[in-house]
């Protein structure tokens, strides 16, 4: 127990290492209360959305006059939400630079799904600090600073020899320095897992102890890093550009080189011209047959094909068959940039192998619904509701029916659909086996150190 006493003294009497730890305590915190603000405005939009939706709906269904059906569908914008998980307050990826409360109409697709709101920039949240960083960068930056020179401040008081002199061998003090650390930042870490928890009400599932067991993991990949740099038995000087080369590579250099090669593999401006296309094409249309245009329609939508021809004026049937048409001619590119998307993040769940801080990123953000797979899978849910809305309206206007009360009442709503689980427990286990098979080789270069 005294032994304990002055191991936790000598961990806690430096200043650079309660100031460390101090501040990754403080990020962790911060990163938890800005993350939880980030999350509940998104709800919140999500939740108004829904409500406006519900009152307008109210609205035309209780006037004495219904407009007609094509007016309806023009105005008519109903939200969507992205199915994100409680977990993206602490893990945000891909959830904030996308909205997440969608409205969609009876128009064009295209030129919806790839609309943004324009944005104050005074009005912008500076910075993209989530917890999800402050664990992937900021962790083991701690567990340096704390760990790589502690044999090599032994070797400089000159008390490494006097160590190896004794009965119960050096090392046997180092694997409990390292320990004690370990523990340290694990109880450190775990405080801001389980104060997210209790501001977000996460609860304490399997999901929980996921995170639990990937930090876990991850913090003993870079004590295991930081022993075999100390096994080497050079100078703190050395050993800290060691640990630090080692940190810019692993967290920052090997990520940053397999998202350059994935952008210039995968990444293209398909959506700027798949909208710019769709646009162009529903513009053009003004000035062509409108009856072609509706036959051409009719083709690609044989259920309506006993409608009646149009008119010589102003007709919502051709409005809308030409604003579909515009999609059509785009299916093509638009199915083929959710296939690059798909294969893009295949990609990068391969390539994460190479960087621990990448895979625990995408892990994280596969585990929070915030990663591009999910974002697609947004995509196509909003696409099928697209289909659902456009169907809802064609049965009025092009069989020349009127909109009831009931119609608007039973206006289909979205419904998000069942999330299957993306992350595998066998990656878990084998990455388990890496970093257990690094820390035993880090463990037995130690013992083989000698005293100079």
């Amino acid at each position: 127990m005294l032994q304990f006493k002055l191991e936790c003294k000598r961990l806690f009497s430096g200043t650079v290492n309660k100031l460390v730890l101090a501040l990754f305590l403080i990020s962790g915190l911060v990163a938890i209360y800005q993350g939880a603000q980030g999350y509940k405005s998104q709800r919140v939009d999500q939740y108004k959305s829904t409500v406006v939706f519900q009152k307008e709906r109210e609205y035309v269904a209780n006037r004495e006059t219904l407009p007609e059906p094509g007016s309806i569908a023009y105005y008519a914008s109903a939200p969507t939400q992205w199915q994100l998980s409680p977990w993206a307050a602490l893990f945000v990826g891909e959830s904030q630079h996308s909205m997440v409360a969608t409205k969609i109409k009876a128009l064009a697709l295209q030129g919806q799904i790839f609309n943004r709101e324009i944005v104050n920039p005074s009005q912008q949240r500076t910075g993209g600090l989530d917890l999800g960083f402050v664990l992937v960068y900021l962790l083991p930056i701690v567990i340096g600073i704390v760990t790589v020179t502690l044999i090599s401040d032994e070797q400089h008081a000159g008390r490494w020899r006097l160590l190896s002199a004794l009965p119960i061998r050096a090392y046997f003090q180092v694997y409990k320095q390292l320990g004690l650390r370990f523990a340290v930042i694990w109880l450190l870490t775990a405080v801001l897992l389980i104060s997210a928890a209790a501001l977000l009400s996460l609860p304490f599932d399997g999901t929980f102890w996921l995170v639990c067991a990937a930090i876990t993991l991850y913090m003993l990949f870079w004590f295991s890093l930081a022993g075999l740099i100390m096994s080497l038995g050079k100078s703190s000087v050395v050993n800290s550009l060691a640990y630090l080369s080692s940190w810019v590579i692993f967290a920052i250099l090997i990520p940053g080189a397999i998202h350059l090669y994935l952008s210039n593999s995968y990444q293209t401006n398909t959506p700027l011209e798949i909208s710019l296309k769709q646009r162009l094409i529903m513009n053009d249309g003004w000035d062509q047959n409108q009856q072609a245009a509706l036959d051409e329609f009719l083709s690609h939508e044989p259920q309506w094909q006993s409608t009646s021809p149009l008119g010589d004026t102003f007709d919502w049937k051709w409005y809308f068959a030409q604003q579909h048409l515009s999609d059509i001619a785009v299916d093509e590119q638009w199915q083929g940039y959710l296939q690059n998307r798909a294969l893009r993040h295949q990609q990068l769940q391969k390539l994460s192998w190479l960087s621990p801080a990448l895979m625990l990123q995408f892990g994280l953000n596969q585990l929070a619904h915030t990663s591009s797979y999910h974002q697609t899978e947004y995509f196509k849910e909003i696409a099928h509701y697209h289909q659902q809305i456009r169907h809802f309206f064609y049965d009025f206007m092009f069989f020349d029916k009127a909109v009831t009360k009931e119609d608007i009442l039973n206006f289909p709503l979205y419904k998000n659909q069942p999330q299957t689980p993306s992350q595998s427990f066998s990656s878990l286990l084998f990455a388990t086996l890496l970093v257990f098979g690094l820390a035993i080789f880090a463990a037995r270069r130690l013992t083989k150190l000698k005293p100079i």
